[in-house]
């Protein structure tokens, strides 16, 4: 994980008022005034292979909020999975979209993240999205136990606004995989349980 990440206090309530009020832009009632952004995220299903992945799955559209897409990083495995942490990197083009300040983790895994529980996890997440990349890292603290997961359970959910206009085919947003800082990876005791990320070719595109 990266020294430049900062602790926060994340919980699930955090989510849906942090990222609906960056999503629905001030109280102006005039009738002229330009129409908001109506954002579109497509990804491509997820074949349930290879197994084990983490992936992206889309979450149903909030049409009171137009210029906001959520996505949930999820795990599916179909035999169990022990881990104690893991890591999250993604990149996006962050003149044309941006990352809401809350994201929501599963309270599930590890003790859940800002449970405020003995075993609660060490919950990182980079302070700086104007760079166009998102680092999150969640790992357990201490002596405390690892998680076992046997069934497609989700790991986080994160927010993405549309900034601009974006033409077809759409802006990229890329869970990344590989050697180097963050990126996607699940492990225990340090080791990269070498379980692959995917993210289904996922575009934003964007109009008026």
């Amino acid at each position: 994980m990266s020294s430049n990440w900062t602790r926060r206090a994340l919980s699930a309530a955090a989510l849906a008022p942090a990222l609906l009020l960056l999503a629905c832009g001030g109280n102006d009632t005039n009738s002229n005034r330009i129409k908001p952004l109506q954002a579109t995220l497509n990804i491509a299903a997820f074949p349930n292979s290879p197994d084990p992945a983490v992936y992206f799955v889309k979450d149903p559209k909030d049409t009171r909020f137009p210029d906001l897409e959520t996505v949930q990083v999820r795990l599916y495995t179909t035999t169990p999975q022990t881990f104690d942490a893991y890591t999250v990197e993604v990149h996006f083009d962050p003149t044309l979209v941006q990352v809401g300040d809350a994201l929501e983790f599963d309270p599930g895994i590890l003790g859940g993240c800002g449970s405020g529980a003995p075993c609660a996890p060490l919950c990182l997440v980079n302070s700086d999205m104007s760079t166009g990349t998102l680092l999150i890292g969640v790992a357990a603290t201490g002596s405390c136990p690892a998680t076992t997961l046997s069934t497609d359970t989700m790991l986080v959910r994160i927010g993405f606004i549309a900034e601009n206009t974006i033409d077809p085919p759409g802006s990229p947003i890329e869970l990344i995989q590989g050697a180097g800082r963050g990126d996607c990876e699940i492990l225990l005791g340090q080791s990269d349980l070498g379980i692959q990320c995917v993210d289904g070719n996922a575009l934003m595109t964007a109009t008026h």
